[in-house]
């Protein structure tokens, strides 16, 4: 073998291992939700929802508030649904977008530290993008509204990491989304952003501290 053969076959297999070995910072995420829920968007989002934080340095874990996690785990937010987080079956037709005052996501904050409990309405979820999935085939609804609903919880999840309500300039951290922004194939974390998770996540743990920020937007 060439001596520039076997330096590149070393390359690949040293960026291959770092690729392996690359740490990240768990994070518990304990899901509440109806029984009822719609199963195929759910596993959409959650898929969408580990590869958005993994680029931030943190690695999801899904616990159940019914069984909580007795190891000690630091890294901990709750996320509730609220509703069914799928398309209505057959031929739906969505009458209005949401209207200025309905919220689609939103982390609460208590005498200024902001609380690691997030919630999405799934209905206002549903007004915003039903028009544009109503003419998609089923698999395909399934998928895209999994999609958008990780790119809402992701930004409920940077506002808790970070502790703060400030948003970024630009992709998941920014204050408000279209419906582009949801559907589009490509909509991540821009790169101030990330480099804020990446330092969060090499803290080893996060809490929340008050801020003097108005709580506006989402």
């Amino acid at each position: 073998m060439s001596a520039w053969v076997l330096a590149l076959c070393c390359l690949f297999s040293s960026d291959a291992s770092a690729i392996r070995t690359t740490p990240y910072t768990a994070l518990s995420v304990y899901l509440t939700t109806t029984p009822s829920q719609p199963l195929a968007p759910l596993e959409n989002m959650k898929r969408e929802l580990s590869a958005l934080m993994q680029a931030g340095g943190f690695r999801i874990i899904w616990g159940d508030p019914r069984t909580p996690d007795k190891t000690g785990q630091a890294n901990l937010a709750v996320l509730e649904l609220r509703g069914p987080c799928a398309m209505p079956p057959g031929g739906y037709r969505v009458e209005r977008e949401v209207d200025g005052g309905g919220k689609i996501a939103e982390t609460p904050v208590e005498n200024g530290v902001v609380l690691p409990f997030s919630f999405v309405n799934c209905a206002n979820l549903t007004r915003m993008i039903g028009p544009a999935l109503s003419l998609e085939a089923a698999a395909q609804r399934d998928y895209l509204y999994g999609r958008a609903l990780a790119r809402v919880v992701a930004h409920e999840l940077y506002h808790v990491i970070m502790g703060s309500r400030d948003h970024g300039q630009e992709g998941v951290s920014k204050a408000t989304f279209t419906t582009a922004n949801l559907l589009d194939e490509l909509f991540d974390f821009d790169g101030a952003a990330l480099v804020k998770l990446r330092q969060r996540a090499t803290e080893g743990d996060f809490h929340s501290e008050p801020t003097v920020d108005a709580v506006t937007g989402r």
